[in-house]
């Protein structure tokens, strides 16, 4: 009688949480109640319901809707922005790269994504677009010249887990709904002067804590693909890196793979929490996987 097959399990792209509907509900529930406590701050003592009623009338629409019109805006722009102003070039589909990239991405079941590099010193990388269909992936010249194939290969496995977790979008969206919460705060001096500043900061403190979520789930998938021992020396590889990430990439850290992170206004965890996060496997163990039989 012949044994059977060995057991053993791999992700399953199928079960990935990219958190369309969920992350668009979550979005106009957070602005509703940005908006109803913003109304309640601004409006005197003594008449918070009828400020609240009055104030919140055209924000309940208005700030969803510019939310999502600002994030669509943004997504449609966002790869040949990102292309432009890190001055990526584009590699063939030949090239080593993308040979690479479009194998991880058939892994989740994505269409292969644009590769490229761009011109920098510092170790970083960067997954961009509006849909997988419209993603880039692209890496600093520092990286591609200074890594070892694996550890380049799971700086690749976590730009496109990126892309599989709909990381992209996510995040501008959220970036989009928090400064449409922002503007509409700001219609009176009264929202500049209090609501507008306490409330500023409370969104951007949580959509920085969005952010670092994101690298931690962006490693766990990519340790999930590849193994996590390249994943964990990628990030050591990084964090010894001397050369600081460049200033002209701060406005849109979020996209990186590196930025400094210690602080609640860090886009990213440190590197010593993230590698702490793959070694206890806090977030692989919450990825969505299944049986296969070993061949």
């Amino acid at each position: 009688m012949t044994a059977p097959l060995p057991v053993q399990q791999e992700l399953d792209p199928t079960r990935l949480k990219r958190g369309s509907f969920l992350l668009k509900v979550g979005l106009i529930l957070s602005a509703w109640a940005g908006i109803a406590i913003g109304t309640i701050i601004m409006v005197p003592s003594g008449t918070a319901a009828v400020g609240f009623v009055g104030g919140t009338t055209v924000g309940w629409w208005a700030v969803p809707l510019f939310g999502f019109v600002f994030g669509a805006v943004g997504l449609a722009r966002a790869r040949d922005h990102f292309i432009r102003q890190t001055k990526t070039e584009l590699v063939g589909p030949d090239h080593i790269l993308s040979r690479a990239v479009s194998a991880l991405a058939t892994k989740v079941n994505l269409p292969p994504p644009q590769v490229g590099i761009y011109p920098d010193k510092a170790l970083n990388a960067f997954a961009a677009g509006s849909s997988p269909e419209k993603a880039v992936v692209s890496f600093s010249r520092g990286l591609v010249d200074q890594l070892p194939a694996r550890e380049l290969l799971a700086i690749a496995a976590h730009e496109v887990a990126h892309i599989a977790n709909n990381d992209m979008r996510r995040m501008q969206m959220a970036t989009s709904f928090q400064k449409a919460l922002t503007w509409y705060l700001g219609w009176t001096d009264r929202g500049q002067t209090i609501a507008r500043w306490v409330l500023g900061i409370v969104g951007e403190i949580m959509l920085k804590r969005l952010s670092r979520s994101r690298e931690y789930w962006a490693d766990a998938t990519a340790a999930a693909l590849v193994g996590k021992e390249p994943m964990v020396n990628a990030l050591r590889r990084l964090g010894g890196d001397p050369i600081e990430p460049s200033a002209e990439h701060w406005s849109y850290a979020r996209m990186m793979i590196r930025a400094n992170g210690r602080t609640v206004f860090s886009t990213h965890p440190s590197i010593e929490e993230r590698i702490e996060a793959l070694e206890t496997e806090r977030f692989m163990r919450q990825l969505p996987y299944r049986d296969v039989r070993e061949s």
